[in-house]
């Protein structure tokens, strides 16, 4: 049965013999703590662990009076401070040029000159984004949204199930929000996401509202 919110720690004193490899299955922890209690030491250690690619390992690196913490969380998000990129009647790469957080800069990598996140490691994914678009006109707009994915080598597609659709009325009440969340269980390192959208009836231009849209990716596997 799996163990919940607790700590695991594994220690050793200077005096004991090397402690013996102990393999753990199914345990869920919130934090695992390696103790060398030898003379002049620091905490330190590896942690194995198996996935589909072969043996991987995370490690506690000595820093300052302590160790490194392993980092569970795995996560970016990023917005769009900016506003006023215009959304025609072609599809339009929604704007983000702010990163508000990224716990892990080695596996995502934001290009905020292209509007894309790039990962740098397989696994189970949560999307989320959320995109706000402004009517100036007396034009009742309708727009659509959609998550786009481009595999290592390949072309951008449309992720299948991810389509959003925005009403957005005259100039004094044209601003429109949609979102959507999705979960992939198939991204490959190379992978490279971004958020598009278009006009599909009314105008022929709407615009992102200033700090109103935003692009989260969370790893969950």
């Amino acid at each position: 049965m799996p163990l919940s919110g607790v700590a695991v720690a594994i220690g050793r004193n200077s005096f004991d013999p090397p402690a013996p490899t102990v393999p753990v299955f199914d345990i869920h922890a919130r934090s695992l703590v390696f103790h060398d209690s030898g003379p002049g030491s620091r905490p330190s250690g590896i942690l194995y662990y198996r996935s589909s690619g072969g043996r991987q390992r995370l490690e506690l690196i000595p820093a300052g009076s302590g160790a490194r913490a392993i980092v569970t969380a795995v996560y970016i998000d990023v917005y769009d401070d900016t506003g006023g990129n215009s959304i025609g009647t072609s599809l339009t790469t929604v704007a983000f040029d702010t990163t508000r957080t990224n716990s892990h800069e080695d596996i995502f990598v934001f290009d905020d000159a292209n509007d894309q996140i790039h990962i740098n490691h397989r696994g189970v994914y949560v999307f989320e984004y959320r995109v706000t678009m402004d009517n100036a006109t007396t034009v009742r707009t309708t727009s659509e949204t959609r998550l786009e994915r481009r595999a290592p080598g390949g072309a951008y597609a449309q992720v299948a199930g991810t389509l959003t659709f925005g009403y957005h009325r005259t100039t004094t009440d044209g601003e429109g929000s949609v979102a959507a969340k999705i979960i992939l269980n198939n991204v490959v390192a190379g992978d490279t996401f971004r958020v598009r959208s278009q006009i599909i009836a009314g105008t022929t231009a709407i615009t992102q509202v200033l700090e109103a849209s935003s692009f989260t990716i969370r790893k969950i596997g």
